[in-house]
C-alpha cells in the first residue's frame, strides 16, 4: 500500500498580507479573532504550518506562534508565469445576481456558490421577494461576507467573493458595464448545456415564483441569454449550484 498524502495545511485569512511582503521571518502578524477561534477549534499548536490568504490573490506559508494567536511568514507563493489563473479560481468570473429569499437559503447559496467558484454575489430586491427577507438580509451582509470567507478557505480558493446589496433591479442594471455576458435563469429559456460566453458573466437567479414579467422585460433590454436548468423546479440555492457548475469553467 502506498503512503497517505500529507495533510493539507489549514488556511487562515489575513487581509493585510500585502503590507508584510518583504518583511523578515521574525516578524509576527496577529490573527483576527475569527481566525484565532478557527485555530483553536482545529486544535493547532505553535509551530504548525498554515497557509495565509488575504482573499485578494496573495498566499503565504507561515507558522503559528503565541499560542495560535499570531503567525510568522515563511514564503510567499508566486503564481506560475505560464498561467494567469490563481490557485482554486475558475476560468470565468461569474457574478450571481441573487434574489432576496429566506435568509437561511441565501446563506447556503453563498456558501456553496463560493465553493463552486462564484466571483461575487449581489442581493436583489426582486418584485416577488418578501419584504421581511429583504429587511433581514440587509442587516446580514457582514455575516454573509464571513460565510464567503470561510467557504473560500475550506475549498482552497484564493479570492474571497464580493457580497453586496440588496439592490433594486433598475439600480443593478444601471451598473452593468456592458462587457459582461448576462444570463437569466428562466424556465422559458434554452436548455443548453453551457452558454458559449467566456470571461465576465452575470447570472440572475430569481426568488420563489421566478422573476416578475416587468423584471424580465427590463432584463430583455440588456439582451441576455435566457437559460433553463431543466424540467424540474429548483429552489434558489440549488439553482445557484447548478448554474455555476455550467458557467464557471469552459467545456
Amino acid at each position: 500500500m502506498g503512503e497517505n498524502p500529507p495533510a493539507r495545511p489549514p488556511r487562515v485569512l489575513v487581509p493585510e498580507l500585502a503590507a508584510h511582503r518583504g518583511s523578515s521571518e521574525e516578524e509576527e502578524i496577529l490573527l483576527r479573532k475569527e481566525e484565532r477561534d478557527h485555530v483553536r477549534s482545529r486544535h493547532l499548536r505553535d509551530g504548525d504550518e498554515v497557509v495565509a490568504l488575504d482573499g485578494k490573490g496573495l498566499r503565504v506559508r507561515g507558522r503559528l506562534t503565541r499560542n495560535g494567536t499570531a503567525l510568522t511568514l515563511l514564503s510567499f507563493e508566486e503564481s506560475s508565469s505560464s498561467s494567469s489563473r490563481l490557485p482554486g479560481e475558475p476560468a470565468n468570473r461569474v457574478t450571481v445576481l441573487l434574489a432576496c429569499a429566506e435568509p437561511a437559503r441565501v446563506e447556503w447559496a453563498i456558501e456553496k456558490g463560493t465553493e463552486c467558484g462564484a466571483a461575487a454575489f449581489v442581493l436583489l430586491d426582486a418584485e416577488r421577494s418578501q419584504r421581511a427577507h429583504v429587511a433581514a438580509l440587509s442587516k446580514r451582509i457582514p455575516r454573509l461576507i464571513r460565510i464567503a470567507e470561510e467557504a473560500m478557505k475550506q475549498c482552497d480558493r484564493t479570492l474571497v467573493p464580493f457580497v453586496e446589496g440588496p439592490r433594486s433591479t433598475e439600480d443593478f442594471l444601471r451598473r452593468l458595464i456592458g462587457r459582461e455576458a448576462f444570463v437569466v435563469l428562466d424556465p422559458s429559456g434554452a436548455a443548453a448545456e453551457r452558454p458559449g460566453a467566456h470571461g465576465d458573466l452575470v447570472v440572475a437567479v430569481g426568488p420563489e415564483g421566478g422573476f416578475a414579467p416587468a423584471e424580465l422585460s427590463l432584463f430583455a433590454e440588456k439582451s441576455p441569454v435566457f437559460l433553463s436548468l431543466g424540467p424540474r423546479v429548483l429552489r434558489l440555492e440549488t439553482a445557484v449550484v447548478v448554474a455555476l457548475a455550467r458557467l464557471v469553467d469552459p467545456a
